[in-house]
């Protein structure tokens, strides 16, 4: 009788294990989502990194990969510098100009949004520099992107891509 005893209770706890370790598990990964959320609100508040985009999406027309036309945007302080390729419509263009999506300067109108519960991130700012550029960024917490680009002389486009952290080498060099 003792040892049928012994068999049902070593049965229960065996049984209960799984489920104790499956739920640390989930409560592991929600905690480094926390956390990598919480690195990404600081990357963006400090506005310290750089865009690269991975996929482009022009209006009207098939999306694009961009893993030969290399890009960027990069974030420092209150600056921001893009080269980004562009593929669309222009409205007004220079002769012999470049065809991308290039400015630098000050960033105007500049917000930051949270969205915890979907552990999301809004930034958006603008820039006039030769064109007036409208700049929308939804960052999710582990990196990955979405930026939209509205321009006076040009169709909208988006893209796809990551946040990266700007190095340390980079900043030295500008400063």
């Amino acid at each position: 009788m003792k040892s049928i005893i012994t068999l049902i209770l070593f049965s229960f706890f065996l049984m209960l294990s799984p489920q104790q370790s499956s739920a640390q598990n989930k409560k592991n990964k929600q905690n480094k989502k926390d956390e990598a959320f919480k690195e990404m609100i600081k990357l963006v508040e400090d506005a310290q990194f750089i865009y690269v985009p991975s996929r482009a999406f022009p209006q009207g027309y098939q999306s694009v990969d961009l893993t030969t036309n290399y890009g960027f945007i990069k974030i420092k302080d209150d600056q921001a510098e893009s080269d980004m390729p562009f593929f669309g419509r222009g409205f007004q263009a220079n002769y012999g100009g470049d065809g991308g999506i290039k400015f630098s300067g000050e960033m105007i109108n500049k917000k930051i949004e949270l969205n915890e519960k979907k552990r999301m991130i809004s930034f958006s700012f603008e820039v006039k520099d030769k064109d007036h550029f409208t700049i929308n960024m939804e960052i999710g917490y582990s990196g990955s992107a979405s930026v939209s680009v509205i321009s006076n002389n040009r169709s909208h486009i988006s893209y796809q891509g990551d946040i990266e952290k700007l190095e340390e080498e980079e900043k030295e060099k500008e400063e």
